[in-house]
């Protein structure tokens, strides 16, 4: 008893199977990348060893619970029993509950489910046999069934698997032995498949042995009557889908709309809508039967309550560490130094200067007129123009010219716009090659071609593109880049991106470009006649500055887009609002004010630090500057949400906009009586802000897919995307400390360990907020699932990441329960590489590892440079700050 005591309820024996769980997800995620999911589920996720983990693990908790007396605090009580409760849910659904998918065509009624697990049947006489089977494409998938048949031994036993990454069915290979007979079959199956069986003959009997899913019969039926799928306007991408099925069973018929968001229950099925046929004549819907819905849900408000109550609980971590720096009001610093510059093209003709003067008017109205993109969003000719812009040259306008002129001028003359030049260009070999100078920064359309019209760099494309991107090097990527530019500057000089004319005969609502629209049939000879006159009446005004004539025709072709698709337009106020956001550019603006801000404070911090001075109005002042920012920043995010109808954060580029929000506010909230916070929140708040605007990002507002029209979506990325916010802040002022640590000498140590105890404790507040947010929105994220389709849980590379950054974080703040580990040395390293977890979860999934939540196909995009870089800093800092590591931990 002593030793179960001393070894099984010990944090260490906690954290080192917290360890396990991480580290076997984390291998799980590039085994399942190289190999499938049902490798991975095989070998980790299902596997004996990783449920013993969970099983000890659990047992464990409970005993510390007992142990630690956790009950007299309230808050630490509730989150832990919680936790206990999710793995005992999980057990329940996972050995008394399943998934599978039932198909049905149109004016047909099923009661048959395929199921999701797969198993070996053995059919003899009228008897089934069957085992839960499934097979990984590496390890070891040796198995042996007996099973008696007239008292006579029928034995299988594995032999062989074999597997084609071109198709779903797959091979296995067994021996068969019964009555003295022997023999090799091979099976045809696999996971999902349902295939004939392979027939072993002996004494009369058929034995039948079949592997992969099986048939469960509902004690009821579905009929479907119709399906129905919409459209995005002008787009084959589907806004939603949905079966309107009848129910039948026995006495009780009723019928039902099943959609995206919206399941069938009955009898405690559950149907989701999931697919459908290719000639939309056909649904698949998938079905779960979970008895552990209600632990798990329960579990879920144990786990939030927990973590909502923890805050005031007295005696608790948070209110320790909250005390201590109320008692130690102290300012810190954090060395960030960042440099940021602009460039204007100073470049001017006359036909520019003549363009500019005569234009400015008449791009407003312009910029007013509908079109619709490929997404088939209809939105501002202004956003467009932007987007097109930002794709070719990298910016919001040049020239003077706003983006809506630049785009009128290519719409009014393509010829001339095709030697200025808008196309960016970066790459010095590439400038060589083109026999360029070395400054210059940006060329025309026409300048890749020669006098014969020929491509100058089509024999440096072709080569970069039959590259592997893993073996492409800076010259390929950039010269892959540049042909992208490249070409969507010529789309734009033949009208691609000019969608601005509805056709009223088009149910799907698609739009036209004018040079597709005016030789059709349907277009009314009117709007065919104002095309051609506002195309001369352009020319007119350009060179005469008369716009008369072009403003008539312009609105008549407003009025036309009111006419035929109103119901898709968005409301004349939301077109204001977009307008104006775009001539704000809050985000962008920001990110230069946030880095400003929290400079300069951080320059006022070091000097307190050396002065030993405070400076409480100045300290006033960063704060109400941060503030300010933090309004606009809030303001920002209530336009794009206007405007495009959902919740900012749907996308990269609005999470990550998000984040930066997020973080801002951790800053003004939490730790706004700090100097070093208000700037390492306004700088972290900056940072994640360039790097959502970042090439590779793109800031358009698109249409959401099906499954994410739920508001469980806006709470659970809300909420987990709030966590990133806090836990980045707790890795940069970690990272400071370490830097504070380095820099101790006789002198001043006793200052510095003062200020990195008070930086450790707004770190470890900081860390235990992030984690709450982080799990809350994740078991939020598992709500969502399991109300979209039908389960919480499917080791998805996203959601394992995720689930792993909770076990990182949850070991980083129990490390000091180990006496050897209860450093603030090793508490800070630990949130510096913690934060890695974040990164890999949040960019590393989306590029490296395939998944539904996943960016990746194909070749992997190499890891960029600069993250070495980072690695190494970090890890020379830790290093240099070893020697100096002495500093009295909080208790």
């Amino acid at each position: 008893m002593y030793i179960f005591k001393k070894v099984f309820l010990s944090y260490k024996f906690i954290i080192l199977m917290l360890i396990l769980l991480a580290l076997g997800a984390a291998v799980a995620t590039f085994i399942e990348n190289d190999y499938d999911a049902q490798t991975a589920k095989v070998l980790v996720y299902n596997a004996l060893w990783y449920e013993v983990v969970m099983v000890l693990l659990t047992i464990s908790l409970v005993g510390i619970i007992i142990k630690q007396k956790m009950y007299k605090k309230m808050g630490a009580f509730l989150f832990h029993l919680g936790f206990v409760f999710v793995l005992i849910g999980a057990g329940v659904t996972r050995y008394f509950g399943y998934e599978g998918v039932i198909h049905i065509r149109e004016n047909m009624s099923e009661n048959r489910v395929i199921s999701e697990k797969s198993y070996f049947q053995i059919e003899v006489e009228n008897k089934t046999f069957e085992h839960p089977l499934a097979l990984g494409k590496i390890g070891d998938n040796s198995f042996k069934y007996i099973h008696k048949i007239d008292n006579k031994d029928l034995v299988v036993e594995y032999k062989d698997y074999k597997f084609k990454k071109t198709t779903n069915v797959e091979n296995l290979f067994v021996t068969v032995s019964y009555d003295n007979k022997k023999q090799d079959l091979q099976i045809n199956g696999g996971h999902g498949n349902l295939e004939p069986p392979a027939i072993f003959s002996v004494d009369g009997k058929d034995i039948k042995l079949s592997w992969g899913s099986k048939i469960i019969k509902l004690p009821f039926s579905i009929k479907l009557r119709d399906f129905q799928i919409q459209r995005y306007p002008g787009s084959k991408s589907a806004s939603s889908y949905a079966s309107e099925v009848t129910l039948l069973d026995d006495d009780t018929n009723f019928d039902y709309r099943i959609f995206m968001n919206n399941p069938l229950t009955y009898k405690g099925f559950k149907f989701f809508q999931s697919s459908y046929d290719r000639d939309e004549m056909g649904t698949i819907l998938s079905v779960n039967k979970d008895p552990g819905k209600w632990p798990t849900y329960f579990a879920y408000f144990l786990l939030s309550l927990g973590f909502v109550l923890n805050f005031f609980t007295k005696r608790s971590r948070f209110e320790r560490l909250r005390v201590f720096l109320i008692k130690n009001n102290l300012c810190i610093i954090l060395p960030i130094l960042f440099l940021f510059n602009t460039y204007a093209n100073a470049q001017t003709n006359d036909y520019l200067d003549n363009f500019r003067k005569n234009t400015k008017e008449h791009s407003k109205s312009f910029a007013e007129i509908y079109v619709q993109d490929f997404n088939g969003r209809v939105k501002p000719m202004g956003t467009e123009a932007i987007d097109v812009l930002h794709k070719i040259s990298s910016k919001d306008s040049m020239y003077n010219l706003s983006a809506t002129q630049i785009m009128l001028g290519i719409f009014s003359d393509p010829k001339q716009w095709e030697n200025i030049e808008l196309i960016k260009i970066r790459n010095s070999k590439i400038k060589d090659i083109l026999k360029l100078k070395k400054d210059k920064k940006y060329i025309s359309f026409s300048f890749v071609f020669d006098k014969y019209g020929k491509y100058k760099l089509n024999k440096y494309i072709d080569e970069a593109n039959e590259k592997m991107p893993s073996k492409r090097g800076t010259f390929d990527k950039d010269l892959i880049k540049l042909d992208e530019r490249l070409n969507i500057y010529y789309l734009a000089s033949i009208g691609i991106f000019y969608k601005i004319i509805p056709n009223s005969f088009d149910n799907s609502k698609k739009w036209f470009r004018p040079q597709e629209a005016i030789n059709e049939y349907w277009l009314d000879d009117s709007i065919r006649s104002t095309l051609f006159k506002y195309k001369s009446a352009l020319s007119k005004g350009i060179i005469n500055n008369d716009w008369k004539e072009a403003n008539e025709a312009l609105d008549i072709l407003k009025i036309n887009q009111r006419e035929i698709d109103s119901d898709i337009l968005p409301s004349t106020y939301q077109t204001k609002i977009e307008l104006l956001s775009n001539k704000l550019k809050i985000f962008p603006n920001l990110m230069g004010f946030y880095f400003l801000v929290g400079f300069v404070a951080l320059l006022f911090a070091i000097v307190s630090i050396f002065s030993k001075k405070d400076f409480p109005k100045i300290k006033k002042m960063f704060f109400l500057l941060l503030f300010l920012g933090f309004v606009f920043h809030t303001l920002g995010l209530a336009m794009r949400w206007y405007v495009s109808g959902h919740a900012p954060w749907s996308d990269t580029y609005e999470s990550l906009v998000y984040v930066g929000w997020s973080s801002i506010l951790a800053g003004l909230v939490i730790f706004r009586k700090s100097l070093l916070s208000l700037a390492s929140s306004s700088i972290l708040g900056a940072i994640i802000m360039l790097v959502a605007h970042l090439n590779f990002i793109s800031p358009q507002i698109t249409p959401l897919v099906p499954v994410l029209k739920s508001y469980w979506l806006s709470i659970h990325v809300s909420v987990i995307t709030a966590s990133y916010g806090f836990l980045g802040f707790g890795a940069i002022l970690a990272f400071l400390a370490l830097i504070l640590m380095i820099f101790k000498s006789k002198n001043n140590e006793e200052d510095i360990n003062q200020q990195i105890r008070q930086l450790a404790a707004i770190i470890e507040m900081s860390l235990i907020i992030g984690i709450s947010l982080l799990t809350v929105g994740n078991f939020v994220g598992g709500v969502w699932a399991n109300e979209s389709w039908g389960r919480y849980w499917g080791w998805d590379p996203k959601e394992t990441w995720s689930f792993i950054s909770i076990v990182v974080y949850t070991i980083v703040l129990h490390l000091r329960f180990i006496p050897k580990m209860n450093s603030i040395y090793i508490f800070l390293i630990s949130s510096v590489v913690a934060f890695s977890s974040i990164i890999m979860t949040y960019f590393g999934v989306n590029f490296y590892l395939s998944g539904m939540h996943s960016y990746a196909s194909g070749d992997k995009v190499p890891v960029p440079n600069f993250v070495y870089y980072v690695i190494a800093i970090v890890l020379v800092v830790s290093i240099s700050a070893f020697f100096k590591k002495d500093v009295k931990v909080i208790k």
